[in-house]
C-alpha cells in the first residue's frame, strides 16, 4: 500500500463519521491552541516591555533609602544634595544624576483647593524621565539657580484648576507661597511612572531650592540617574550603593530601581503562566490522545470484517498497521493544525487589544505540528497493532 493510498483511505474513514472525528480532535485542538497562544502572547509581552525600555532608556536608575515610598520613613540615613554631588564626581560613567524630593500638600487657585505631590528637582528631570511638555516649558537653569517660584503642573492639576482655560502665567498657592505656572506636562506613560512616590493623582514640579525653601527641608528622597552605556549600569549601581553606605556609615541601606527589573518581572510572570497553561494543555492533549485511542479501537471493532477481507486477499500485517496508524496521525495532525490556527488567532486578538507587537514563534508552531504527529503515533499504535494481529478467518466470522 502506497502512502498516497493510505492517506486517501484515512481521510475517507474520518469523513465517514464527521461528528465523532470532530469531537475526538477537540482535546488536541484546545491543547495546541493553548500552547501557541501562551507562547505568542508571552513573546509579545516581552517585546512590549523592551519597546518601553528603549523609549524610556534602559540605562536609567533610581537610588533611595530603604522603605522610602512605602512608609515615608527611611531605615538608614537619608540622602542629601551632597550625596548626589559626591557620586557624580566619583562615578565617571554616570551621565546624569539629579536629586528628587517630594511632599504631598494642598494647592490653591482662586480659593479652589486640590492636593498633589510637589516634586523638587532640577532642569534635567524632564530629559531624564523623557517627559514631554504639552504646553509652555520646563524651568531653566537660570530659574533653578535663582530658586525662582515657578512650577510645572501635570494634566490632572490643569483640569482641576483651569479646566479648558490656559494655566500659563497663573498663580498657584503652595504652603501660602505664590508660584507661577510656566508649563504643563503631557501625560506620563513611562515605565517609571509607577515608581513615583505617594498617591497617583496629581504632580507639580519646581526647582529643588524653591521646594526646600517652601517646605523648610533639605532632605532628598531619591537620586535619579543614567549611565552613558547600558553595560555600565550594573557596576554603577553597585558602586553607588557602596559609596552611599560608606558616606553614611551604614550597611546595605540603599535600594535601587531600574527599568530592567520590569523585564525580570515579566519573564518570571511569563514562566509561571507558561508552566500553568502548559500543564492544562498537557492534560488536554492527554485527554485528546486517549480519545484518539478510543475512537481507533472502536474503528477497529467496526471494521473487523473489512480487515479480515483485506488479509484474505493478500494484505500484510504491515499494510493494516500502516493504514490505522495513518488514520490516527491524520486525525491528530488535523487537530493540531486547527489548534495552531485557533492559537494564533487568539494571540493576535490579545495583541491587538493590548497594543502589543504581534509575534509568532516558529519553533512553537513546529513543535506543535511535531507533537500532534507524535500523539497520533503513540496513541494510535496499539489500535493499529490490534488490527494488524487479527486472524483473517476469525475477522471474517465476526458479527
Amino acid at each position: 500500500m502506497s502512502l498516497l493510498e493510505g492517506l486517501r483511505g484515512a481521510l475517507f474513514s474520518l469523513r465517514t463519521n464527521k461528528l465523532r472525528t470532530g469531537l475526538t480532535m477537540l482535546g488536541i485542538i484546545i491543547g495546541i491552541a493553548a500552547v501557541i497562544a501562551v507562547v505568542t502572547i508571552g513573546l509579545g509581552g516581552k517585546a512590549a516591555i523592551m519597546l518601553e525600555m528603549e523609549k524610556n532608556g534602559i540605562n536609567l536608575f533610581i537610588l533611595y533609602p530603604k522603605s522610602a515610598g512605602q512608609t515615608g520613613q527611611s531605615v538608614g540615613s537619608g540622602l542629601t544634595i551632597q550625596d548626589g554631588e559626591s557620586l557624580r564626581r566619583a562615578l565617571t560613567q554616570v551621565k546624569t544624576l539629579i536629586p528628587t524630593s517630594v511632599e504631598y500638600t494642598a494647592l490653591e487657585v482662586n480659593q479652589k483647593r486640590s492636593s498633589a505631590m510637589i516634586v523638587g528637582t532640577t532642569p534635567e528631570f524632564a530629559d531624564l524621565r523623557r517627559r514631554e511638555i504639552a504646553n509652555g516649558r520646563y524651568f531653566s537653569e537660570e530659574e533653578f539657580s535663582a530658586d525662582r517660584r515657578v512650577v510645572v503642573i501635570d494634566q490632572t492639576l490643569t483640569e482641576d484648576f483651569f479646566g479648558a482655560g490656559n494655566p500659563l502665567g497663573q498663580q498657584v498657592i503652595i504652603q501660602n507661597v505664590p508660584c507661577r505656572v510656566i508649563g504643563v506636562l503631557a501625560k506620563d506613560e513611562s515605565a517609571f511612572a509607577q515608581f513615583d512616590m505617594g498617591p497617583k493623582n496629581a504632580f507639580a514640579y519646581m526647582p529643588w531650592g524653591s521646594w526646600s525653601d517652601i517646605f523648610q527641608s533639605t532632605r532628598v528622597d531619591q537620586l535619579e540617574g543614567a549611565t552613558y552605556r547600558e553595560a555600565d549600569l550594573k557596576g554603577t549601581i553597585a558602586s553607588a550603593q557602596r559609596l552611599l553606605n560608606v558616606r553614611h556609615g551604614t550597611m546595605d541601606q540603599y535600594e535601587v530601581y531600574n527599568v530592567q527589573q520590569l523585564v525580570q518581572s515579566a519573564n518570571q510572570i511569563t514562566r509561571i503562566l507558561t508552566s500553568f497553561i502548559g500543564l492544562v494543555a498537557g492534560i488536554s492533549l492527554l485527554v485528546g490522545g486517549i480519545g484518539i485511542m478510543n475512537i481507533m479501537l472502536v474503528s477497529v471493532t467496526e471494521r473487523t470484517r473489512e480487515i479480515g477481507l483485506r488479509k484474505a486477499v493478500g494484505a500484510k500485517e504491515r499494510d493494516i498497521l500502516a493504514q490505522f496508524l495513518l488514520e490516527a496521525i491524520v486525525l491528530s495532525l488535523i487537530g493540531g493544525i486547527l489548534g495552531i490556527a485557533l492559537g494564533i488567532g487568539s494571540a493576535q486578538l490579545v495583541a491587538y487589544l493590548l497594543h502589543w507587537p504581534p509575534l509568532l514563534s516558529g519553533w512553537a508552531i513546529f513543535s506543535a505540528v511535531t507533537f500532534s504527529i507524535g500523539v497520533g503515533l503513540f496513541f494510535g499504535f496499539y489500535p493499529a497493532l490490534k488490527a494488524a494481529k487479527l486472524e483473517p478467518m476469525a475477522a471474517l466470522r465476526y458479527e
